[in-house]
């Protein structure tokens, strides 16, 4: 009898509210060819054949991805499914798999966040209550950073009014990287650094970080060529350790491929490189890791200064030391927890300021 009114009660509420698919609307931000995707996904359906399998399927994940809208509504509710596990290890599952809902206060001229009550069960559902009736609010929802969303409905009540928004009215900047990149392992996806930096500039942040697998791939340099960009930002020498398999000039010919292959098209458009973020951490002393991330990064900037010396302008580096972690940044040997994300971010935005400008 109890299982009956719950289940009548929460149809009642179902009937109350007014549900809209962003999907279905064409109304998902943060990622290619936007209008030509017909899932949650980050990667277009002919890059299935070109890239190794796990590109492909990490590329489902819906790291960076995000809807922005503006609602009279005092609250909100989104549904969904998602396709993998709710969490990892390291990972907490509000990160791997929940939603983030913040808004830009247009009156205020700065962003604020709700939290929400959350139900992990088959379908997920996330509701913020009593958040006031903010009109002069535009809306993100971040959508899960390490986890495939097979649908997802946004829900008002039927008396108020939901329309979707476009505010990122620059060109986007286009971020290829790792793990980090993605997201790992911060505890929602609103603290991930290219979501801090999307909520700082007018510019759509473009998530291609693919975990344990940003590798300076010829299929996501040519992806990346076809976006007319502000800013390209490499930073996958998380993934490119110095091994008996890529040797100190193999990477560096990773390093001078990307940057040229993306001048060929945009001789002007600026490009940010990236030592690890991990790389200058002298209060963490396990020494092997310790190497590895300063051989990669030592690489790195060996290349960056050859490639200056050559002429190549527009080109930046952003080092371990300006990344700035220490030994409360980590969850582990190298993923940056809240603490990390934001000095990851931040480095970024200062960085941005100036290239942009």
């Amino acid at each position: 009898m109890a299982f009956m009114l719950f289940s009548l009660s929460f149809v009642k509420a179902q009937q109350n509210y007014t549900w809209f698919s962003p999907l279905e609307d064409k109304h998902v931000e943060g990622r290619l060819d936007n209008q030509k995707l017909t899932a949650f996904n980050r990667l277009p359906d002919e890059l299935e054949k070109q890239v190794r399998k796990p590109v492909w399927e990490l590329g489902q994940n819906a790291a960076g991805v995000y809807i922005d809208f503006q609602t009279s509504a005092s609250e909100i509710t989104v549904q969904y499914q998602v396709a993998g596990g709710l969490n990892m290890p390291h990972m907490p599952t509000t990160g791997v798999s929940g939603l983030d809902l913040y808004a830009y206060d247009k009156t205020n001229k700065d962003w604020k966040w709700a939290y929400g009550n959350y139900d992990f069960s088959d379908t997920i559902s996330y509701t913020w209550k009593n958040i006031g009736k903010n009109d002069n609010f535009n809306y993100r929802l971040y959508l899960p950073l390490y986890n495939t969303v097979k649908w997802l409905k946004i829900g008002v009540p039927s008396h108020a009014k939901l329309t979707y928004t476009h505010t990122a009215t620059l060109k986007p900047i286009v971020v290829y990287g790792t793990s980090i990149g993605q997201g790992a392992c911060t505890s929602r996806p609103g603290l991930a650094w290219t979501s801090q930096v999307g909520r700082i500039f007018d510019n759509e942040v473009l998530n291609l970080c693919f975990s344990g697998n940003g590798r300076l791939e010829q299929p996501i340099l040519n992806v990346m060529n076809h976006v007319d960009a502000a800013c390209y930002v490499l930073d996958c020498i998380p993934n490119l350790a110095i091994t008996k398999s890529l040797t100190e000039k193999q990477l560096d010919s990773l390093l001078v491929n990307a940057v040229t292959w993306l001048r060929k098209d945009h001789p002007t458009t600026p490009i940010i490189l990236t030592q690890h973020s991990s790389g200058n951490m002298p209060t963490v002393f396990n020494e092997d890791k310790n190497k590895e991330y300063q051989q990669s990064s030592r690489v790195l900037k060996a290349t960056f200064e050859k490639l200056q010396s050559q002429g190549v302008r527009q080109l930046f580096m952003l080092s371990s030391g300006e990344l700035g972690l220490d030994l409360n940044s980590t969850v582990d040997y190298a993923h940056p927890n809240d603490q990390g994300m934001e000095r990851i971010a931040n480095a970024y935005i200062k960085l941005l300021k100036n290239v942009l400008k």
